[in-house]
Parts: C-alpha cells; structure tokens; sequence
C-alpha cells in the first residue's frame, strides 16, 4: 500500500513539473494560503457594523491601515441597493492636530444630515501613518491629514489606491449594498482636488494603476478647493472617457482661490483683493501657487477666457447659457451642446470666504440622479428658492 502511495504521489510530481514546463500555473496550498491572505488584506474590517450608528473601518493599503467610516440611512434593508456618497474633507495639516483629531472627522455628523433618509454616507480619511507624523513638506512627504494629489507626490498612490480597493470592495460587500450606478462624491479644499483628480485619471504618469475601470461616480460636488491646477489636476491623456456630472460650489471671498480672473465681478467684488497672496503672481492668465498655474473658477466677464467651469463645460459637451442671481449667491448654468446627459452648475456664493457649507444642495443635486434619472427640473427650483441656511461655515 505504501508502495503505491509513492508511486502516485511521484506521478503527481512529474505531472505538476510537465503543466509548469507547459506554462500552466498551479495554484498548490501555499499558493493558495498565501492568496487568501491578499484577498483578506484588502477586505473592509469593522469592530462593529450596525445600521443605527457611524462605523469605523479599515482597510489594508500598502501594509498600512486606511481609515473611514460607514453611515446607514434610517430607511437602510440589506436586500435593497442604496446610492453611496463618499465625504472627503479638507487638509487636517496643522501641528497641533493628533492623530485622534485627525481621524475625529469619521464620527462627525453634521456633514450626514441631509443624506440620512435615502444614501449610505461614507466619509474618507487622509490619515495613514505611512505619511510623517509631524507634517512636512509635500516632496519630503506632506501631512498625515493630507490628501496627497500634488504634482511632487505622484510617487505616492496610496490615497488613489485606497478609494480604488475600498469602491471595489464595496461591490461585492454582502452587507454594504450599495447602487453601483449611483456613486457620489464631495470634497471640500484639498479633499475637492483630490476628487477631482481621482476622477480624472489621478496625477499624469498614473499608469499602474487602473482607476475607474470597474466603476465610475455619477456626479461630484467640490468646494473650497474647486478649481483645477494647470497639467497636475487638469484633463490630461489618462482622463477617463466616463466623467461625472458636477455642482461646483465657492465662496467669493476665498482667500486661496479666485472666481474672476484679474476682474471686478458683477457684485462690485475685487477677487484679487482675496488672493493669498495679494496681489498674486498671475502667469498667462492662471495664478502662480505652490502647487502649480491655477484656473479660475469662472470668469463672468468673458466667460470664453480658461477657467475650471469653462474646462468642465468643453469635457462635457456643455455651453455657457448665463448666470442667475439670487439672494445669497450666484448660479452659472449650462446647456447641452448635442444630447450630453451631464450636468453642470456653478454656485458662488456671496460674503463667504473659504468655509462654506451646501449640504442641502449637494444632496437634492445627486438625488436628481439617483432618484429622478437627471431631471434637473427638481434641482432647478430648488436652488432658486429663499432659503435660512447658513452658507458661511466651518468644514
């Protein structure tokens, strides 16, 4: 008996010798240990996952833990797909910010009110500590509540590949049903540029990483940070042919950005005297930053001059069809030039500086996706209506 047992396990060795001199791969138990050990590094792991409170989860990047947190709706059954928004917030870069304080943003609600009925809300965070734990220069490594989307970290893909694996992993999460035909994203400062980079292809020489292939957000929402950076946060060669609808929010008063060129705008505003610095160093037409040549958001004076709104309207397939006041802000429209089915709507808003909060909008704005299959009819009069809310706020 023992004889024979050789024998077959010598023929099963020959065997698995002749299929690897053949070019087949054969998956053994270490292979195959080793493989379920890669496909559980990269599964989402929560303490807890109840549908009556926030969530805090992980997933493996790297080697490293990345953090986020999940938020049910109140109407939330697992056997129903849900439409998904995911919540990046601003740079967390001071020295006196903790790590706790960093990862704090997780549990704070307020950016979930408008959302908790009818979306799973999924808010990001920048905190790895791969990043330096006292924060540094982008090119010596940037901050550990730092969104790294600048042109001197395209060596770093962590944050690209996080958002990457974690969507992926939501697609086949059999507790977290999400509608994978209406995924959204907000970004407020530096969380509004890396969506928005995320969304184009990520940094110009992202190649080894494929991004967008499996899925594609419907429409964004960015403020505070909204406007693109001349070839690092741009339309760039690797820019997806899917792009997402978007309500581009900002305040006329933002010190780090600008909405008019170098002009006075309608309301009597001088932009330039909100420049950081001022006046700024303004290079054919884009202002000088750290990072890089930055458009305007919109020039309402000519609007065929480059800007963030007229770069989005040509990749769309959008024109300018005028501006409409209203009490608290300004709103810039677009039409179809052909039967593009995107939507794009420009809201400045007035007296407000670099803090503003839209939740409100930015959620009747992706429902006209998820729940009126893009009738902007709906969003139309509900920008246009008076409203309380407090536009001026901290993020």
């Amino acid at each position: 008996m023992l004889k024979r047992m050789r024998q077959l396990i010598q023929v099963f060795a020959i065997g698995i010798a002749v299929l690897h001199l053949l070019g087949f791969q054969v998956q053994t138990d270490e292979d195959s240990a080793e493989s379920t050990q890669q496909v559980r590094d990269s599964e989402l792991v929560f303490s807890e996952l109840d549908i009556n409170q926030t969530n805090r989860g992980t997933i493996n990047i790297n080697g490293y833990g990345r953090h986020f947190s999940v938020t049910f709706p109140t109407s939330y059954d697992h056997t129903v797909s849900y439409p998904v928004v995911l919540l990046f917030h601003g740079c967390m870069c001071r020295p006196s910010f903790t790590d706790e304080m960093i990862l704090s943003y997780l549990d704070w609600k307020p950016r979930q009110e408008s959302y908790k009925e009818d979306f799973i809300t999924i808010k990001m965070s920048a905190f790895s500590e791969k990043k330096p734990e006292t924060p540094q220069e982008v090119e010596e490594g940037g901050a550990r509540g730092m969104w790294l989307w600048h042109e001197k970290a395209t060596s770093n893909r962590d944050d690209y590949v996080f958002v990457d694996r974690l969507l992926e992993e939501l697609h086949v999460s059999s507790e977290i049903n999400i509608d994978s035909n209406n995924i959204f994203g907000v970004g407020h400062s530096s969380g509004a540029i890396f969506l928005m980079s995320y969304v184009l292809g990520g940094p110009p020489d992202l190649s080894e990483l494929a991004i967008n292939d499996g899925y594609a957000f419907k429409a964004i929402s960015v403020s505070g940070g909204s406007t693109f950076r001349k070839g690092v946060v741009d339309f760039k060669e690797n820019t997806p042919s899917t792009l997402p609808s978007v309500l581009h929010i900002q305040g006329e008063r933002d010190q780090g950005l600008w909405f008019n060129g170098q002009e006075t705008g309608k309301s009597g505003v001088n932009f330039l005297e909100f420049s950081r610095p001022s006046p700024p160093t303004i290079i054919d037409g884009l202002r000088d930053t750290n990072h890089g040549l930055t458009f305007s958001a919109w020039d309402e004076n000519d609007p065929s001059k480059p800007s963030t709104l007229h770069k989005w309207a040509k990749n769309l397939n959008l024109e300018y069809s005028g501006f409409k006041e209203y009490p608290k802000y300004y709103v810039y429209n677009f039409a179809p030039e052909s039967a593009s089915e995107k939507v794009l709507t420009g809201i400045r808003i007035k007296e407000c500086g670099h803090g503003v909060a839209a939740d409100q909008y930015q959620s009747d704005f992706f429902r006209i996706f998820s729940v009126h299959n893009g009738n902007r009819s709906d969003f139309n009069a509900a920008i246009s209506r008076d409203t309380d809310m407090l536009f001026c706020g901290p993020r």
